[in-house]
């Protein structure tokens, strides 16, 4: 049986079963890791696919994306309990510039605290929208606490803005208060280094998105905000006043969206990646040599930006590493919050590739 490299993906550890992975769940996963797998390092799948180095057992690398602090509450001291690495990619925006660090749950086991004490995550809008509108969040990790975390992480690239932008001018829906993206906050937002941001307003269109640097950024254009501005609130209150409002903009507007050019795109997206790379080094002291596509978006464009100033870089894509594929878009499996689901992911990546 050939011995297959295969890369996880989680985001978020929390104290109990919910909305992602619970700290039980994840230490009974690390415990099956440890014992059928090695678990190896982002260093170690570069090497295999420069050199051609195999693996002598079936391989693993453990990652985890935008940098929450229960990372390092939770998955952190269980990580290092069964002595096993692991690679984080946090979102440099989102990092905060402190010296705070939270109590873990080695402190728990320690009884230095109790588990009221522990940091409680929020969900992904919850952790992420208090950014958006304040400039800060809890919900991610600060300086310190990602430096006291390398005796276990590698510290990946994630870029800096992480979130959702327009790209086709296609309505797909209407923002009703409910429905649409946390990042709409920066979509709808006219400048182009999403420092002036727009709240959605009741009426404005959705279009289909992707993360900021996978695409070439389409703008509302100020006059379709204008008229949808306009429009009398009792209009919002009928049935069908997203079908009206379709036919009327579809009427009105040659076109919704304005996009920057192909050129003022590809110098926003390397200014960010090369920005951000440097941030993160100077944080952290070190070199910074894989990046992880923002919500595993991206395109040529993208890719041969990335493989200018990244050892490699990784999708959310299914599939195990080979020396075949290329370095800039090696596949990593996203794993769901239940143990089975696990499981399941895991024999896919011993048997089926």
């Amino acid at each position: 049986m050939k011995n297959n490299i295969f890369i996880l993906l989680y985001h978020k550890i929390l104290p109990r079963w919910g909305f992602d992975v619970a700290a039980s769940t994840f230490d009974w996963e690390m415990k099956l890791i440890k014992q059928f797998f090695d678990v190896i390092t982002l260093d170690d799948v570069y090497e295999y696919i420069t050199t051609g180095k195999e693996p002598k057992r079936p391989s693993v690398v453990i990652t985890f994306d935008d940098g929450y602090v229960d990372n390092f509450v939770y998955a952190y001291p269980i990580l290092k309990k069964h002595g096993l690495k692991a690679t984080i990619f946090p979102i440099t925006s989102r990092i905060n510039k402190e010296d705070k660090v939270r109590p873990t749950l080695e402190d728990y086991w320690k009884g230095k605290v109790s588990k009221k004490e522990l940091v409680k995550p929020k969900d992904f809008s919850g952790a992420n929208y208090p950014f958006l509108k304040e400039g800060k969040s809890e919900d991610f990790l600060t300086v310190e606490e990602l430096n006291r975390m390398k005796d276990v992480f590698e510290i990946g690239g994630h870029a800096e803005i992480h979130a959702k932008v327009f790209y086709e001018d296609k309505v797909i829906d209407f923002y009703d208060g409910k429905n649409g993206h946390w990042s709409n906050i920066y979509a709808y937002g006219e400048s182009e280094d999403f420092s002036k941001l727009e709240e959605p307003r009741i009426g404005y269109p959705l279009f289909p998105d992707m993360n900021n640097l996978a695409v070439r950024r389409g703008y509302l254009k100020k006059e379709v905000k204008d008229f949808i501005k306009s429009i009398d609130s009792c209009f919002f209150k009928q049935k069908n006043w997203k079908e009206q409002l379709k036919s009327e903009l579809l009427e009105r507007f040659d076109s919704l969206l304005e996009f920057e050019t192909e050129e003022n795109r590809e110098r926003r997206v390397r200014e960010e990646l090369k920005r951000s790379k440097k941030e993160l080094e100077d944080m952290i002291g070190e070199k910074v040599r894989h990046f992880a596509y923002p919500f595993g978006h991206y395109d040529e464009t993208l890719v041969k930006i990335a493989s200018e100033i990244f050892d490699t870089a990784y999708t959310v894509e299914k599939g195990v590493v080979s020396k075949d594929k290329n370095p800039h878009k090696l596949p990593r499996m996203v794993i769901a919050k239940d143990f089975v689901s696990f499981l399941s992911k895991v024999m896919q990546g011993v048997y089926r590739y």
